[in-house]
């Protein structure tokens, strides 16, 4: 849970809220909200806490280890529906957007040549009924092949974690963001890149309880202007040289790995969204695709179910307090 702690300041005393944040890696937005003050300015400390697969990241949420999570929508709207990991239904929302898109892509093992060749394989996941598995099994139905019938998953963990599994032999594809020196240097294959069946996904989002949010509903509007006034100078090009530098650390000082990450977070088709706005398309597609898979029965629920923009439109109201 969000805790409060005193830090003096000369002649003064400020109370600091604490928040738990549990997410699968620190995205430009996050990095500079810590290193540029946007959450100091808001007397917020935040505590990031990496994991490597998301049954991990959303039982913390549950169990309230996290105040709220940096995910994708299709893990936050699984849980919430009883179809992650564990069967409960959990009632989250969605209060913060973050990025447009996935850029993700259907990487073999070496051997597999077409989309035949999977046909009684072993397909590397970081959990069977959410996330970037989803977007795979849609790949896949699109050129025939049907889950559990042609091939199956097994759960790895994140993309390394994926990686590894292919190079020991134990699965051979998986949906992974794997740099392209790393797929050549695996002798790995890119059979297809999810840009070109999906169009709109919605990622990098901020999700609590509902609970939690409503109980700490000042903080939750602080956090959210903090974002806000981080992505919008993340996003301002007159700031791309100090963002690299942020980023650095982040990528093991490679400078060319920062820019790339500079350049995906500014893109049109993978970047954030436009002042931390939700995106509501994105969660609409998720959506369509958990139910194309046949996770989810006709008529899906509307994106507004998992969604309570309350706390981003009085950040946005009072960004200039």
């Amino acid at each position: 849970m969000a805790r409060s702690f005193l830090v003096l300041l000369p002649n003064i005393i400020v109370a600091e809220d604490v928040i738990q944040i549990g997410a699968f890696n620190k995205d430009a937005a996050i990095i500079a909200a810590e290193s540029k003050d946007f959450l100091q300015k808001e007397n917020i400390r935040v505590q990031i806490n990496i994991v490597t697969d998301s049954p991990t990241l959303l039982r913390n949420l549950i169990s309230g280890k996290y105040d709220l999570i940096l995910n994708n929508a299709d893990n936050v709207i699984a849980w919430a529906e009883g179809q992650g990991e564990d069967p409960q239904k959990n009632d989250f929302i969605i209060f913060l957007g973050g990025s447009r898109g996935v850029n993700q892509k259907l990487i073999v093992a070496p051997g597999i040549n077409e989309y035949g060749d999977l046909k009684g394989k072993i397909f590397a996941v970081d959990a069977p009924t959410t996330g970037y598995a989803i977007v795979g099994v849609y790949i896949l139905k699109k050129h025939g092949l049907e889950l559990n019938k042609d091939y199956t998953f097994k759960a790895f963990g994140n993309t390394a974690k994926r990686a590894e599994a292919m190079s020991r032999g134990e699965a051979s594809g998986a949906m992974m963001s794997l740099a392209d020196d790393e797929i050549q240097k695996r002798g790995f294959k890119v059979l297809a890149k999810s840009e070109d069946y999906v169009q709109h996904y919605a990622r990098g989002l901020g999700a609590t309880r509902r609970e939690w949010a409503n109980k700490n509903e000042n903080l939750l509007v602080r956090f959210v202007r903090a974002m806000i006034r981080a992505t919008d100078w993340v996003t301002d090009p007159k700031n791309k040289e100090e963002v690299i530098a942020i980023l650095l650390p982040e990528n093991r000082n490679n400078k060319a790995r920062a820019e790339a990450v500079y350049t995906e977070s500014l893109s049109q088709r993978f970047g954030f969204t436009p002042r931390s706005q939700i995106d509501m398309e994105g969660i609409r597609s998720v959506l369509q695709l958990r139910e194309t898979a046949g996770l989810m029965k006709p008529p899906v629920p509307k994106p507004e179910k998992y969604v309570d923009e309350r706390f981003y439109k009085e950040a946005l109201a009072t960004l200039d307090r």
